[in-house]
């Protein structure tokens, strides 16, 4: 039994199933209701709140290195599909899924992305969800449904794509209690896998990815499904596969010259990463690698560096230390092993030689966010919060709207003692996540912190002024 099936009680589960009944029958049955269209400003609307759900939820994996990788590959397929390149988060999660949200952020499951046996077939499953925003698929169905309330709306989405609630589960007996679905809303969710598929090949083979692991992806797929009874697996529920429809995936490929594409390293290594960082016990994760990496000299670097980040989840820093070491000594420019021997050192009293290699990465890449996040955690940590809150305030200029950013430069300010400021940004950090109420409150009780500090107090009041707007609008 899967862990978050554990997690989860009955009553908890019946509540999940309704509403998820509640969701597809407002979703999808477009013969229910009058054709009822969201305007530009709801659905900007709606982005912004299912946003803010994704960031209240701690079901998301918030990892610098592994978001950058899946921000990189999916620029990569992004350009060659005509669009702007659409945003990426990894859900925590045993179920394999993936769902294009509003606004095209993209939620990608880590036993999806463990799953996956070469590059190809993660960047086709990141092809097909490109695919849906490109298409405006999610938009498509909103227009044929019952107009709800934007904020119920965002979060159910958001429920959708952080797991909380499975489309799909008993789906014979919710198509029973609805009366059946009409069969043309059914038709044009297959249509638009479909129309994804084709569109993601073509994105694949432009990209210079073998298309062939958008078919390899599904075979797995409708393998494992023939493992599971009624508990079929999510990517299967919400991406609706038939015969027919992998039969046409496969001729597009055959009409294109494959060939094989060799993984990257920067695959192999997130891979790894994800596999530790969602892991439950240690114990069984570094008796996991010890038989899986050989003992003498290998070639398999990932999985070296998984076993050195399990070491170091375990805390024992000596030996990760000692394993990055000969890693980071045959690459010196790796971002995942340089990254990894400066926590190492750090955790066995070499931070100063931790710090001096950070702050050369970040001088030679500035603007890279693993590098910023890292120096600054290490900083902190090794009571040079003067320093942390410089990097991180800087970092916050780049990335204003990123949750981790924000949260780690208010601990920062209020470890180096600036009290008005780290009350304002734990503010913002409220406003990321859609709960103004709190962030009014701490905007003003940094207002009452303030010293002859006239342009902290007009931002303040800026704040104070646009969450009072933005209430009025909603009324």
């Amino acid at each position: 039994m899967p862990r978050s099936a554990q997690r989860t009680g009955l009553p908890h589960r019946i509540k999940s199933c309704m509403l998820a009944l509640v969701i597809i029958s407002l979703l999808l049955n477009n013969t229910a209701f009058a054709f009822s269209a969201y305007s530009n400003s709801e659905l900007d609307e709606l982005e912004k709140e299912f946003v803010a759900e994704i960031n209240q939820s701690n079901s998301v994996l918030r990892d610098p290195l592994s978001n950058q990788y899946l921000t990189r590959l999916g620029q990569k397929l992004a350009t060659h599909s005509d669009q702007v390149p659409p945003s990426f988060f990894i859900v925590k999660s045993d179920e394999i899924n993936a769902f294009a949200g509003p606004g095209g952020h993209i939620g990608i499951n880590s036993e999806l992305f463990l799953l996956s046996e070469h590059e190809s077939e993660l960047a086709a499953v990141l092809a097909h969800e490109i695919a849906h925003v490109r298409q405006h698929h999610l938009y498509r169905m909103l227009e044929h449904q019952h107009r709800m309330k934007v904020p119920m709306l965002a979060s159910m989405l958001a429920a959708i794509a952080l797991g909380a609630i499975i489309p799909g589960i008993g789906s014979g007996a919710m198509m029973a209690a609805l009366g059946g679905f009409a069969q043309d809303s059914i038709n044009f969710i297959r249509s638009n896998e479909k129309e994804a598929d084709r569109i993601g090949i073509d994105m694949l083979k432009r990209a210079g990815f073998d298309p062939r692991g958008m078919i390899h992806f599904f075979q797995r797929m409708r393998e494992n499904s023939r493992y599971y009874s009624g508990n079929v697996p999510t990517i299967l529920r919400t991406h609706p596969m038939d015969d027919d429809r992998i039969v046409e995936a496969e001729h597009r490929t055959n009409l294109l010259s494959s060939k094989d594409v060799p993984d990257t390293l920067a695959y192999q290594l997130t891979k790894e990463r994800i596999r530790v960082l969602t892991a439950q016990h240690n114990k069984k994760l570094l008796d996991y690698y010890a038989n899986r990496c050989p003992q003498s000299e290998t070639n398999d670097n990932a999985c070296l560096y998984g076993r050195a980040l399990a070491l170091l989840k375990a805390n024992q820093h000596q030996a990760a230390y000692t394993q990055l070491q000969i890693l980071a000594t045959e690459d010196h420019e790796n971002f995942y092993y340089a990254l990894a021997i400066s926590e190492a050192g750090a955790g066995i009293g070499r931070a100063d030689e931790a710090i001096a290699r950070l702050h050369a990465l970040h001088a030679n890449y500035p603007g890279n966010y693993p590098v910023i996040m890292t120096l600054a955690k290490i900083l902190s940590a090794t009571n040079h919060p003067d320093e942390a809150s410089t990097v991180l305030l800087q970092a916050s200029r780049a990335f204003p709207t990123d949750l981790p950013v924000c949260h780690a430069l208010a601990r920062a300010q209020s470890n180096n003692h600036l009290k008005a400021y780290a009350y304002f940004t734990y503010a913002q950090c409220h406003l990321l996540q859609g709960q103004r109420k709190e962030a009014k409150r701490l905007f003003k009780l940094s207002k009452t912190l303030v010293k002859k500090d006239r342009y902290l107090e007009a931002r303040i009041d800026a704040k104070l002024d646009e969450i009072k707007n933005d209430i009025n609008a909603d009324k």
